[in-house]
């Protein structure tokens, strides 16, 4: 289960493309009801804990998918 101040290393990817564009790190800010809130970002972004995937001792990767690059 993810805890406070554990890493969570992002990969965002285009839709239909393969690999990502972009990759960075964020902290997990608090954890409530399943959702895991993100600091590190220009803002906090939520994420369903469901979505992480251990990447080891108090870290985590997450692929978000996005459909246009910004």
């Amino acid at each position: 289960m993810p805890q406070v101040n554990d890493t969570v290393h992002i990969r965002f990817s285009l839709k239909g493309l393969s690999g990502p564009f972009w990759q960075t790190n964020a902290t997990i800010a608090s954890v409530a009801q399943g959702v895991v809130l993100l600091d590190g970002l220009d803002r906090q972004a939520p994420a369903s804990v469901t979505e992480l995937k251990r990447a080891g001792a108090n870290r985590w990767t997450l692929d978000w998918e996005v459909r246009a690059r910004p």
